[in-house]
């Protein structure tokens, strides 16, 4: 469900200022970004992401009908996959590597923290593998030459969803290298996989 072109208010706003109907979109998706990236999928209600955002429950439902369709928002994963992998196919390893190796916030469409956070429900579980298999790997095979297309592109995401662990979770502030390092020495092996290069 989507709102209308007429803007919302807060229950608390002074009337002065009225969001618009995507800054309002925006303040839900994000709050409920943050709760499904850090708390069990079945631990959170709509008010708790409603008082987050600053808007009323009612609204969300406005917005998105609930809670399994609000988080289905969340897990589509075609804008990040258009985002990821737009580019030439010669220098898609290297774009990958650097996405990946780089600082993001737990929320966002290309981090890892809500498939880790979800598993609590076995919908939401199926729901998230369903589209990141359908809307990231397949997305990627499409794009890719040669036999073994949809493997090389499960190989492909494993490598740099590993390195986006290690960073972003594991090591953080203890990480070694720098971005531009880090693309260096890794890409090279991600484009293998990509390319169907076998030693």
């Amino acid at each position: 469900m989507t709102g209308g072109a007429a803007d919302d208010i807060a229950p608390d706003e002074p009337e002065k200022r009225r969001r618009s109907s995507d800054e309002t979109r925006k303040l839900i998706v994000d709050a409920a970004g943050k709760a499904f990236a850090t708390r069990p999928y079945r631990d959170i209600t709509l008010k708790d992401i409603a008082v987050d955002a600053g808007v009323s429950a009612p609204l969300i439902i406005k917005y998105f009908g609930s809670k399994e369709q609000l988080y289905e928002a969340l897990v589509d994963f075609q804008a990040g996959a258009q985002v990821l992998f737009d580019g030439p196919l010669e220098t898609l390893g290297e774009r990958m590597v650097a996405m990946f190796a780089r600082p993001l916030e737990p929320y966002k469409p290309l981090s890892m923290n809500i498939l880790f956070m979800s598993g609590a429900s076995d919908e939401s579980n199926r729901l998230l593998r369903e589209n990141y298999s359908t809307q990231m790997i397949d997305a990627l095979a499409a794009r890719l030459p040669g036999v073994d297309a949809r493997l090389r592109a499960e190989l492909a995401m494993s490598a740099v969803m590993g390195l986006a662990i290690m960073r972003r979770r594991m090591m953080r502030e203890h990480a070694t290298g720098t971005l531009d390092e880090v693309v260096a020495l890794y890409a090279p092996v991600v484009q293998a996989l990509l390319d169907g290069i076998r030693e």
